[in-house]
């Protein structure tokens, strides 16, 4: 066994993970993975892997620029299956690109938990907020807003940092339909995925690696699904406001210490 390191940019956030894997394996090196024994074990890990590419997704193509959106319908156009709210929130998507070609969007649909009714959660960037209004005919537009430049977890600002809202969206969706659990237009990005590299360091939560230039350490995971060894260190860029007070900061130390050694 070899320990591998892998680096994912997605938009604000860089993910660096350290794995086990055995170094007879080919280029396209992956963890290790613990035995799957039963189907739903197999669900479980397939649902988790798709959440995770769903989130770098988001991350990857979104900014504070994008707006988040919420369509529901009127009692005259409630769709009565899911397979033909899907439908309607298609016809939606393509009266969007015919008037915004280069339009980026990412969309799930998912029932209100008290009331039961069909609706659609999207992030659009790219399109006016006009026609976002217009092209919708189904019923009211019950949210059409920027997403946050300042996104705080556990009390720390992560910058663009999209992962609450993505997990929230992706778990709208129930499992049990058919396919991809969200749909989006073609033009989206993939994250930046830096190909695996043999490490002989080890990393812990207490002696995480030194961060990329112009990130801060957020948070450190690791996953039963994995063999030992297996440990992910997030990262998130600094937003510019703190950047710069951070180099005034250092500045005004710097003239002190000269100050004081005079």
């Amino acid at each position: 066994m070899a320990t591998y390191k892998k680096r994912t940019i997605s938009g604000a956030v860089c993910e660096i993970e350290f794995f086990n894997a055995p170094e007879s394996r080919s280029p396209s090196l992956k963890p290790k993975r613990e035995s799957i024994r039963t189907d739903e074990e197999r669900r479980e890990y397939n649902r988790r892997k798709s959440e995770k590419h769903f989130v770098r997704l988001v991350n990857t193509n979104f900014d504070h620029n994008a707006y988040y959106v919420t369509l529901t319908y009127d009692n005259e156009h409630l769709p009565a299956t899911y397979e033909e709210a899907e439908r309607n929130l298609e016809n939606y998507k393509r009266r969007l690109q015919r008037y915004n070609p280069n339009i980026k969007l990412i969309a799930v649909t998912g029932e209100g938990k008290n009331s039961g009714r069909l609706h659609h959660h999207l992030i659009i960037l790219g399109a006016a907020e006009k026609d976002i209004i217009e092209k919708w005919t189904g019923g009211n537009i019950a949210r059409a807003e920027h997403l946050r430049k300042h996104n705080y977890y556990n009390g720390v600002d992560q910058g663009e940092d999209f992962t609450a809202l993505a997990e929230y969206l992706f778990h709208h969706t129930e499992q049990v339909t058919k396919g991809r659990r969200w749909k989006q237009t073609k033009k989206l990005e993939q994250p930046k995925e830096q190909k695996p590299q043999k490490v002989c360091r080890s990393y812990s939560e207490k002696k995480p690696p030194k961060a990329p230039e112009g990130y801060k350490l957020v948070a450190v995971q690791t996953s039963e699904y994995f063999g030992s060894g297996y440990v992910c260190f997030k990262y998130v860029r600094i937003p510019c406001e703190e950047l710069n007070y951070n180099r005034y900061s250092d500045k005004a130390k710097k003239a002190k210490t000269e100050v004081l050694n005079l």
